[in-house]
């Protein structure tokens, strides 16, 4: 886990001023890698590769960064882990390679130096890397298949930019800082930016599965892996205990490549179904007993540490549990915006990043259960929506007045998904995953946003359910985009690696293929567990990572608001009709409506237009 960075000036520019850039951006990426820094400069002086490292594999001299080979002609700059980089290390020496060093970056250089772009296929893991052929005058950039590791970039005709983070290109002089309305727009709909967006204009995120040529003759942007492809294939043949079996032997086998660290490490604990997995397989395959982390709150409905107590004694784990105040969240506030880089409104960004805290003080790395929900189904919503289209069958219509007479009562998304009864599903759903009524977003910004991704997810052929639309639709957008940007910037601000093994490719891939039936509710997931942990210990409502933010509102957070999501502030930030910021405030505020998420939304917005111009 580190930062990347590095510039390819293709007009004349100062060498000097590139070399200060490309330090400034290593400085903004300081948090991701704070043992070591390099950068490698080309015999021309027009292409600048940067590091920063946080020492996990081989953590000698020998892992520094940039590394190079083949005699200079190869450089590469490259941020996460490749767990099966034993197996493919064996597979090159047979082939007649060597090795200098014992980490993993070697290996994936090695391997692109032999395989080419085909070295993604053979990948396991989380990454984003660039590697320099300065033989070919040719940048090859990748990101894992999931989406775990970040990787941001600008094309201009004076040069190509990239970093680990947005705020490093802002920084960098290569861009101009420039609002994009449509990801404004975007923003304000989902709570975050999908790819290939970013809040400014002529900056883009490299899709997820994704990989990159640049060259003079300019950029290449292609799809190396599609989960929505492969989960829209015939389903597997397969019996549920062979499908638990094959589960088992999947989540072990990553969990397993995972643990492989020369720091310490262990793992987040809530309680659930997902960490609860993780855990109990890393307690099977480790020989001592694994750390695990919670931190509990005061207010009970959000708090989650005695279920995890009782979790972790009944695997025997070395648990650490840390209560938190309001206080202590609150504080954290002001952080958010330097912690993105760019407009992100979820607000579980907060207790994400204390358990961080927590963890680091006892561990470098720490795997979650990231992923779970998405590959297993276990999100309320993809209830809710089979729900909702049940009420829209034809002949229901008293049914269906009966839901209109209780849409009052509803949660919001709920409630304006309800109202939708009759229309597509892949509509009714985009209501329950945003936020702003549409029509409040087209008032605010003059636009109405279209998450490519989303809609590619749910209109490509296929004979799936809608749930199982749904499923892809987050795997593409919400796991990305929300979960795991979310988890990887709150984590590394504390210098924290996290791993996922849900997200192993193999293991995803498996999941996307079995019958609907067994990913209903984590089925199939929940009998794998019910092997190792008491039903008594895990049977509860999902709970979420959640804060108190109506009670913030109301109290703490009151007079902040109002100074922050002023009329003048949201104009600034390029929203046009600030009416409608007007109405929510007062609705909220007065107690008619709850408000409390979207006015988060306008909050943290507001926050990041004050202090992203001292970038």
């Amino acid at each position: 886990m580190c930062g990347i960075a590095g510039i390819w000036s293709l007009e004349q520019q100062e060498p000097s001023g590139l070399q200060t850039a490309v330090d400034g951006m290593l400085g903004c990426l300081a948090h991701r890698g704070p043992d070591d820094h390099g950068v490698w400069t080309s015999a021309s002086r027009d292409v600048f590769l940067g590091h920063r490292r946080l020492s996990i594999l081989d953590l000698s001299a020998l892992g520094h960064q940039p590394m190079g080979a083949g005699a200079g002609r190869y450089q590469i700059v490259f941020n996460g882990e490749i767990y099966n980089y034993p197996e493919l290390r064996r597979e090159l020496e047979d082939r007649g390679e060597s090795f200098a060093s014992d980490s993993d970056t070697e290996v994936l250089l090695r391997g692109y130096m032999v395989w080419g772009a085909a070295v993604l296929e053979r990948l396991a893991g989380m990454f984003a890397f660039a590697i320099w052929d300065g033989q070919r005058e040719e940048l090859f950039v990748a990101r894992d298949r999931a989406g775990e590791k970040p990787l941001y970039y600008a094309s201009t005709p004076r040069s190509f930019a990239f970093a680990s983070e947005l705020r490093p290109l802002a920084w960098s002089g290569q861009v101009e800082r420039v609002v994009d309305p449509e990801s404004l727009a975007l923003y304000l709909t989902y709570q975050y930016i999908p790819a290939p967006r970013t809040i400014f204009r002529g900056v883009h995120k490299l899709p997820p599965g994704h990989m990159l040529h640049v060259s003079r003759g300019g950029m290449r942007v292609t799809r190396y892996w599609d989960p929505v492809a492969i989960g829209l294939r015939p389903r597997l043949r397969i019996e549920e205990p062979e499908a638990i079996n094959e589960l088992e032997t999947l989540l072990r086998g990553a969990v397993r490549g995972q643990m492989l660290a020369d720091v310490p490490l262990g793992a987040f604990l809530s309680g659930g179904i997902d960490s609860t997995a993780v855990v109990s397989m890393m307690a099977e395959v480790n020989s001592a007993a694994v750390k695990t982390f919670t931190i509990g709150f005061e207010t009970a409905r959000f708090n989650e540490a005695e279920s995890a107590a009782a979790v972790a004694q009944h695997i025997g784990t070395d648990h650490t549990v840390e209560y938190l105040t309001d206080a202590d969240a609150l504080r954290l506030i002001p952080q958010i915006p330097a912690m993105y880089g760019e407009p992100f409104a979820d607000a579980s960004a907060l207790p994400t990043h204390l358990v961080s805290q927590v963890a680091r003080r006892h561990v470098t790395v720490a795997l979650s259960g990231d992923g779970a929900d998405e590959a297993f189904g276990g999100y309320d919503r993809y209830a809710q929506l089979e729900s909702l289209l049940g009420y829209a069958l034809p002949g229901v219509g008293p049914v269906a007045r009966l839901v209109s007479a209780a849409l009052p009562r509803l949660p919001h998304r709920v409630h304006r998904a309800a109202a939708l009864l009759g229309r597509p599903p892949r509509e009714v759903y985009r209501a329950l995953v945003t936020f702003f009524e549409p029509q409040d977003v087209t008032r605010m910004t003059g636009l109405t946003p279209a998450s490519p991704e989303f809609d590619r997810a749910w209109g490509e052929p296929g004979a799936v359910s809608a749930r199982q639309r749904a499923m892809l639709s987050d795997m593409v957008t919400y796991l990305p985009e929300a979960i795991l940007v979310k988890v990887d910037r709150a984590a590394m601000m504390t210098s924290l690696e996290t791993r996922a093994p849900f997200l192993d490719h193999r293991l995803l891939e498996f999941a996307l293929g079995l019958p609907h039936e067994m990913v209903r509710d984590k089925r199939v997931l929940k009998a794998l567990l019910y092997r190792r942990v008491p039903r008594a210990l895990l049977d509860r409502p999902k709970q979420g990572f959640a804060v108190p933010l109506v009670d913030w509102w109301r109290g703490p957070l009151r007079e902040t608001l109002l100074d922050v999501v002023t009329p003048d502030r949201m104009r600034a930030t390029g929203i046009q009709d600030t009416a409608v910021v007007t109405r929510i405030l007062s609705e909220h505020l007065s107690g008619r409506r709850n408000h409390a998420n979207r006015l988060w939304a306008l909050y943290v917005l507001g926050l990041w237009a004050e202090r992203s111009t001292a970038w």
